[in-house]
């Protein structure tokens, strides 16, 4: 019941995730003497793991308070598969290290195991005698068994995630790593256990692709796959197992690599169609005139990388069409309409993730100017404008699944300036200027972007003269085509 009860506790606060034996934590160790020594050599362990870079170290202080309850018989709780699992579960690790010390007489028996995420499955094990109680003799038989059990892992690191023919993957090892160095893909398929000491002493795994690494973060790498050598699809979870350095950059033959791979991307172009449903709204002085009606026009889209983190961008459209009155009396019927803009900028790009497989977040800046050409009419307080200035914006879009994102972004002009080329107004008094877009976008290829998006814009001025106030609205619907080149 005390065992079912501790794994309870810490299934509390677990952490479901996959784990991987590159990820380790040191279970209390259990010290026949009263862990006097064992404290000793627990510190010297946890700090040894931290500086080590062949594994991600987590400290289970999470778990000690709970285990400091069951401490009269905390060696045989840390015997129960179900304690180790939950444990593991609760650190997220795959190398659970559990080390014990014996005494007999004058020397010590020191032993030391490594489970598995499962609990269940030994990763390893020794146990020897050291002649007296030595602290540094101790703890350099445990390092170099740990030094032993870091050459058994079989692969460097797991895949975080898959965009096309670009994987993001975390790596913890000793070796230097380098843009342009081999790895390979592999899936577990099964495991081999000794049949009297029950540890896994062999692991069954099929080559899956091989590829390049392309970037390097802290913790996690972005490689490039460039040959498939098996039907099935990589997967989250797969191991990466990284070759040695060489001097050279190699390249697999042309007739080996993915047609669709391509070395980076430097931006991306967008064409799209776009029907907009736009109403217009004066204030003569004889009275409000309301127009409304359907326009359609075209727009190209540039979004250019200039670094990882920075990009520059530019947009121009054009839409047409003839709204008609809606309210008022107006000297005509109709009025055409020739709308359009213009933007240059640039801005930010944050990666949540550190790839661009992930989330993205964008701040940026920049000069627009949005232009309405139209018939012009004293009478009905309506002329051809211009509205410019320094606009900021800022947009996110998120992956909902491989290929799948949606976006989402909004630009302000803060302080907007008015050009009335018809001379219909007179000086403006303020000037209010919103866009709002968001949108879909499925990825054919690595090439090609199918994108769907609403677009919301609103341009609202207001004079001292006897036309009083303009305002220009639209919604939009587009449907577009993304390049990256």
């Amino acid at each position: 019941m005390k065992k079912i009860f501790l794994a309870f506790s810490l299934l509390l606060v677990s952490n479901l995730q996959a784990a991987s034996m590159r990820d380790c934590a040191i279970l209390p160790i259990t010290d026949t003497a009263g862990d006097a020594l064992g404290v000793k050599i627990y510190e010297r362990l946890e700090q040894n793991l931290k500086e080590e870079k062949w594994c991600r170290y987590k400290s289970s202080s999470d778990v000690m308070g709970i285990l400091a309850k069951y401490r009269d018989n905390l060696e045989r709780h840390l015997e129960n598969k179900i304690v180790l699992k939950t444990i593991a579960q609760r650190l997220n690790v795959g190398s659970l290290i559990k080390v014990g010390l014996n005494y007999n007489v004058d020397q010590v028996e020191v032993e030391l195991k490594v489970y598995s995420e499962s609990g269940e499955d030994q990763l390893f094990g020794e146990v020897a005698n050291i002649p007296r109680i030595d602290e540094d003799r101790i703890f350099s038989k445990i390092k170099s068994w740990l030094e032993i059990y870091e050459r058994t892992i079989p692969y460097d690191g797991k895949v975080l995630g898959i965009l096309g023919n670009q994987i993001t993957f975390s790596v913890h090892r000793k070796d230097a790593l380098s843009v342009g160095q081999d790895f390979e893909i592999r899936r577990v398929i099964g495991k081999k256990k000794h049949p009297l000491l029950k540890k896994v002493v062999e692991w069954d795994s099929i080559l899956l692709a091989k590829g390049k690494i392309s970037n390097l973060a802290s913790g996690q790498l972005l490689g490039a796959v460039k040959v498939y050598t098996n039907e099935k699809k990589v997967r989250e979870g797969d191991w990466v197992i990284v070759q040695p350095l060489t001097m050279g950059i190699s390249t697999l033959p042309d007739d080996k690599r993915s047609k669709s791979f391509k070395e980076g991307s430097l931006g991306e172009v967008t064409l799209g169609l776009g029907l907009s449903s736009v109403n217009i709204a004066t204030s003569p002085s004889a009275g409000n005139i309301k127009y409304g009606g359907y326009i359609y026009g075209i727009d190209l889209e540039v979004e250019a990388w200039v670094t990882r983190d920075f990009f520059a961008l530019g947009r121009f459209d054009r839409r047409i069409g003839t709204p008609s009155v809606k309210s008022g009396d107006a000297d005509s019927d109709e009025t055409g309409l020739n709308a359009g803009s213009i933007k240059v900028g640039g801005g930010f790009k944050y990666l949540p993730l550190g790839f661009f497989y992930g989330p993205q977040i964008n701040a940026y800046t920049g000069w627009v100017n949005y232009g309405y050409e139209v018939d012009s009419s004293d009478v009905d307080g309506i002329g051809t404008v211009n509205i410019s200035g320094i606009m900021v914006g800022a947009g996110a879009n998120i992956p909902l699944q491989k290929g799948l994102r949606v976006f989402a972004r909004g630009e302000v002009i803060p302080f907007a300036d008015v050009s009335d080329e018809d001379n219909v107004y007179g000086s403006n008094k303020n000037v209010s200027s919103l866009l709002f877009n968001l949108g879909m976008r499925y990825q054919l290829n690595p090439m090609f972007t199918l994108v769907g998006s609403f677009e919301s814009l609103s341009n609202t001025m207001k004079f001292k003269g006897s036309n009083s106030e303009l305002a220009f609205r639209e919604s939009m619907f587009k449907v577009s085509t993304m390049i990256t080149f």
